[in-house]
């Protein structure tokens, strides 16, 4: 019975999720019928919304945490190394794909997982969850260059992206959308940041 109605909330979820691709190429749709489904399944298990924007319009435009001030550079060398080849991809076209870590497509947690073990050497793991579990987190407001910003609850986060400074990131957002360099704001605020370990 527990699988049956599995399959419902896929369908139900899946014709809901395919309204919002409409702004996704169609080689995108095309070549991704199964992520798509997979990503809407997975979605409606863990209760997240299948629309990035969906997302951000129903946080609280009211926060305890403040938006980080300009001027920042990255201080080590690995944040210096993460957050130029995060910049780079935000130039390559490179697609949102569910589930993916390369340059032909990634998602949020592919991407900073891929900026990592390239920049850095050092593997994160593909999921926001398991990669709050490597880092040491903090308020938003003491994001530095390097650091990944979380939204959603600690243990539960459906979204992550890379701070580069000055009140910028670098996300992999939705499908239809390629990896760029977005500004934080109160519409869409990290919920905490971590640097990692």
């Amino acid at each position: 019975m527990k699988l049956k109605h599995s399959l419902l909330i896929l369908t139900a979820t899946f014709s809901l999720f395919g309204a919002t691709m409409t702004t996704a190429s169609a080689a995108t749709i095309q070549a991704l019928p199964n992520q798509a489904a997979a990503k809407a399944a997975h979605d409606a298990v863990e209760g997240h919304s299948s629309n990035y924007n969906d997302t951000a319009a129903t946080q609280s435009t009211t926060s305890s945490t403040a938006a980080i001030s300009g001027g920042e550079t990255a201080s080590t060398p690995r944040a210096k190394a993460v957050v130029n080849l995060a910049k780079k991809l935000a130039t390559m076209n490179i697609p949102y794909v569910w589930g993916g870590e390369s340059l032909r497509g990634m998602d949020c947690s592919g991407l900073t997982d891929y900026v990592y073990a390239h920049a850095a050497n050092r593997h994160l793991g593909h999921y926001t969850v398991t990669q709050e579990s490597q880092v040491t987190t903090k308020p938003v407001s003491q994001a530095k260059p390097g650091d990944l910003l979380f939204w959603g609850a600690k243990g539960a986060s459906h979204h992550v992206a890379i701070y580069i400074g000055n009140n910028q990131f670098v996300a992999a957002p939705q499908p239809g959308q390629n990896v760029d360099v977005e500004t934080i704001s109160s519409y869409f605020m990290p919920s905490f940041a971590g640097t990692v370990n």
